[in-house]
Formats: structure tokens, sequence, C-alpha cells
């Protein structure tokens, strides 16, 4: 894992543009959590919906927000973290399955970025994004929905591996700029894993779906997704000291509970949620988006995340959560968060986890 200091450069919103190709990072490493294991949610606790953090109206509040090119090599434009060997290579996602048979994960905790999104029957599954790390397993791996598309649209050219999806939602994605290093694709560079029950038991690893995105096209680097905290020169967003978040998907519940040494402790369906090396997932910052979710253009019986538009936040970081709102006007933009006041939120370096529930769905542990 990185050594990083908290003091971090003042990253703008927007996206970078610079040359890269889609071969095997060669400065990128195996990750080495030493995160300890999630402790047990605590039975008494005070929450609040969050309906109830917005009845201001901030419109006319709102600050102009300018955005610009961001160059900054000495950092990994996903996680703000500083480092030597920061790479120019594609971001990979890859569609990670969270189905109770799906658990535990393989490589979850060596993504920068993760997304959450919701599928059928109230289930959630993950929209994973490597850069700055490898992993040698990874997976379970599941099929592309139209919720991805928007996930893909504005990470320049990435790599995207999944198990495929239904003739639809794979015609469609054809109008999507990306390298293909899915199963589809390239079955050699995955396996099955006879210990695991199909179809939760499709894995691969990170170097063999670089390799493939090497030998079918040249990705772009990926933007700078977030701005982060600069110690001195940013100005802090107001927040409360807050204990945790509960997420209520349908069929998922999710809660994170705030440790110092740990960060946002992730529990799932009552159980602690370790990746399959026995290690938390806990990352650094929790992002709750709420969106609306539409019939899937491909499948009426699949939810389709609405990403581009504006919408209710939550930022969690260090203990305490920032409430304002998102905002994406086109899909070659990133989102943006703001506070109630408008102002961007600044922060701090680390892996991030974006939660995308629906309106009702989300409690402040207080």
């Amino acid at each position: 894992m990185f050594k990083c200091a908290r003091k971090c450069s003042l990253l703008l919103s927007a996206a970078v543009i610079f040359g890269g190709c889609a071969g095997t990072p060669p400065s990128a490493r195996l990750s080495s959590s030493t995160t300890s294991p999630a402790k047990a949610v605590d039975a008494e606790q005070t929450t609040r919906d969050l309906s109830d953090v917005f009845d201001e109206d901030r419109s006319q509040n709102m600050a102009v927000t300018t955005t610009g090119e961001a160059v900054d090599l000495d950092r990994w434009p996903l996680t703000g973290l500083q480092d030597e060997g920061v790479g120019t290579w594609p971001v990979l996602m890859v569609k990670i399955d969270n189905h109770d048979r799906a658990r535990p994960q393989a490589g979850i905790n060596s993504a920068d970025v993760v997304f959450e999104e919701i599928v059928e029957g109230g289930l959630t599954r993950f929209a994973a994004l490597f850069h700055s790390q490898q992993t040698e397993l990874l997976g379970p791996i599941r099929s592309v929905r139209t919720s991805d598309f928007n996930l893909l649209r504005n990470l320049n050219r990435p790599l995207f591996a999944n198990s495929g999806g239904n003739e639809a939602v794979l015609r469609l994605l054809q109008e999507i700029e990306y390298v293909d290093v899915s199963s589809n694709a390239a079955i050699g560079a995955y396996k099955r894993v006879e210990e695991r029950p199909s179809p939760h038991n499709l894995f691969s690893d990170t170097e063999s779906l670089r390799a493939v995105g090497t030998s079918r096209g040249e990705g772009g680097p990926p933007p700078t997704m977030f701005l982060r905290e600069v110690a001195d020169d940013v100005l802090a967003a107001p927040s409360d000291p807050v204990r945790g978040l509960n997420i209520d998907y349908g069929s998922t519940v999710v809660q994170y509970r705030w440790d110092q040494n740990t960060k946002w402790v992730r529990n799932q369906n009552g159980t602690p949620h370790l990746d399959s090396d026995g290690v938390a997932v806990a990352p650094d910052v929790v992002i709750v988006q709420v969106v609306s979710y539409g019939r899937s253009r491909a499948d009426g019986r699949s939810p389709e995340a609405m990403l581009l538009g504006e919408g209710k936040a939550l930022v969690f970081f260090d203990g305490k959560v920032t409430e304002g709102f998102w905002r994406r006007t086109n899909a070659e933009e990133m989102t943006q968060y703001f506070d109630r006041d408008g102002q961007t939120i600044a922060m701090p370096s680390g892996r991030i986890w974006v939660a995308l529930p629906r309106v009702g769905q989300t409690q402040i542990v207080e």
C-alpha cells in the first residue's frame, strides 16, 4: 500500500488528456493491505433518514465551479495518493458479483474506486476501477448492465472486464468507446474456480486483463475524478460527526461504521464484509450519491441507474459527514460533489466507495 501524508495537492475535477497505452503497468504493485477485520455493528444507534437533511433550497447559493486540466504525475488520479511511480496506463473497470454466494470477493480491496449499483431483485453489483494496484486474483466477475454505460463514458477509453451480457445490452455497449477485455473477447484470461458455485466462480487477474487490453487496442489514462484536500488551501465544508450510515437496497443491506484506524468498516447483511484474504472492506471515503432508477433499455426487468443530472449526496470521511448534492451535466464530465452552499467538496486521499441508492434507502447513524 502507498505511504501518503494527509497533505495532498488540489486537483480539479476534470479529465486529464495525455498519451498512454493499454499495456501492463510497469510500476503497479500487488496490494498489501494491513486493514484489520471488521467489527460488529452496535445494537443501539440513533439514525435519521437522508431525506431529513435537505429541507433548505440551496439553488440560490450555488457557487460557479470552474474546471480545467490537472496534470500531476506525482499523484494517482483516482486516489490522490502521492507516489514516485504514477503511471498513465488506462483504468481497468471490472464488474464484480455481490451476491451472498459470491462472497468473499477477491481483489476488491485493490480497487481505487468502487461503485455499488442496484441490479435485479434488490441485489447490488460492483463496478470496480483498478489503476494504481494489481491483484493476482480478481472476482467473481459478472455481466454488464446498462447502468455501467455512464460509468465508462468519462474514463477516457478504459479497459472493461465482464462476463458478457444479453444480446441487447451488448449491442448498445458498442456505442461506447472502451477496450473490450471481457470473457467474450478473451476467455483464456479467465478461469472457473471449482470450489465456488456457478455462476459465482469466474475469476481473472489484472495482469492478464491488461495483456488482453494491449493486444486489442489503445486506451487512455483516466481523469482526476475527485477534488482532494490541501491542508492550508482548501476551506473545509461544513460537516458533522457521525458513527456511520445504513443503506437498505432491498435484498442487500449495508452498514458502514467509522473506526479511527480502519476507516469506514463495511458490514453486509449482518456480517463483516471481508475479502478472500480475510481483510476488511473499509474505504477511506464513502459517497452516497442518491439516484433514480428506470427500466433498462436492454431488459425491462433490470433497473438502470440515472447518472446524469443532479441529486442529493452525502460524503463521509474522517468520522464526519458533509451533506450536499451531486451534479453531472453530460456523459463526458466527471460527477461533481457540492456541499449545501454549492462549494465543491474536497476529500482526503485514499480509496473511495460510491453508493448509488434510491431515495429513502439511506440513514445516517449519529
